[in-house]
Formats: C-alpha cells, structure tokens, sequence
C-alpha cells in the first residue's frame, strides 16, 4: 500500500507549515471557544462604536438645548429659561454641558434674587476647578452673610486661603462678617491683613476705612 505523501511542496518553509497544522489543529479542537472568542470580540468592538455615537449624540443634542437656554437668557425670558434648564436637567443629565446649564439656573436665580447656598452645591460637585470652587464657596458664603448668617459665613470662609485667586476678596468678607458678629478686634487685624497684602487700592482703601 502506498504511503500518504505529506502535502509540502518544493522550496516551502518546512517550520512555517508546521505552524500552520499546528494551528489548524488547534482550531479543531477548540472550535467552540474560538467562535466565542470571535462573537465576544464583534460585541466589544459593536458597543465601542454605539457608545461613540450615543456620545456624539448627546453633545449634539444637549448641545442644541444649552443653546436654547443661552438664547432665553439672554432675552430676558428668565421663565421660559427656567422651563428649559428644567428639561435639560431631566433629559441630559450625564451630558458635559449640564454644568454650564447649572451654571445659568444660578444666573437667573440672582437676577430674581431667590438664589440659595444649596443652589451653588449643585454646581460645585461638579465642578473640577479648585480655583472655581473657591469662586463659588466666596459666593455661598455671601449669600450667608446677606441672610446674617454669620455663624455659616466664617465656617465657609475659612476654607479659602493663599492657594486661591480670589483670597483677598474672601478675607474683606471675614472681615465684614467679624465685624456685625461684634468682634471688632479680630475685624481689625483681618482688615489689616487685607491693607498688607493687597495689590488692589481698592481693597486697601476698603481695609483701611475698616480697620
């Protein structure tokens, strides 16, 4: 009987056919895994792109509704704003522009002067600006100040120190606040410390009318 001859041709990489049986054999054998494999690899690559365009999706129509928002604003249609920051919040709430929407509501809630602390802790989670967030805690702390909240103000202010931008604003507040709370020592050494370090004349001539 005449032997089977072993499918290699002349001139062929005898190691790179081996590699090839080798291979084949393993698809054999393995046949169910592999088409696993292959069906979770089109299922990767398939939620990959769905996500890309889910996202691009959203910044286009979050987008346009931020626009919307911008435009009320702007006209003085602060209602109509509303109404529409509202939707925004309920509609796109993991959209990148949500802050800016946040953002406009305080906007409007100062012009109707009904803004609140709390409003401004809506905004602040999501901001990732150190230097913003001191902005916004000066801003919340104000807010306490107006109410004589005094108490509260102090406790805020204390967390802006010479890190942040807008130190010297928060230390005039303090001093402000030491002052209607009756401490009118510790006022005085906090409105010096504005006047010695301020680069601004007007925080110097706030500081020494004050001091």
């Amino acid at each position: 009987m005449e032997k089977k001859k072993v499918p290699l041709e002349k001139d062929v990489d005898i190691e790179f056919e081996y590699k090839v049986y080798m291979f084949y054999d393993f698809l054999k054998k393995n046949i169910k895994l592999v088409i696993t494999g292959i069906v979770i690899l089109i299922l990767i690559i398939a939620t990959y792109f769905y996500y890309r365009h889910s996202q691009e999706q959203l910044l286009n129509n979050s987008s346009v509704a931020l626009y919307r928002i911008q435009k009320a604003f702007s006209s003085k249609n602060f209602d109509d704003a509303e109404k529409l920051i509202n939707q925004f919040k309920n509609k796109y709430p993991d959209s990148p522009f949500i802050k800016v929407a946040l953002a406009y509501e305080i906007l409007i809630k100062r012009e109707k002067n009904s803004i609140k602390p709390e409003d401004l802790n809506r905004l602040q989670v999501r901001v990732n600006s150190k230097q913003l967030n001191a902005g916004l805690t000066e801003y919340r702390a104000y807010i306490y100040y107006k109410n004589k909240e005094y108490g509260k103000t102090l406790g805020i202010i204390r967390n802006i120190d010479q890190r942040y931008y807008n130190y010297i604003s928060a230390l005039t507040l303090k001093g402000f606040t030491l002052k209607h709370s009756g401490k009118e020592k510790e006022s005085a050494n906090t409105f010096n410390q504005v006047f010695q370090l301020s680069k601004y004349e007007y925080f110097k001539l706030l500081a020494k009318e004050n001091m």
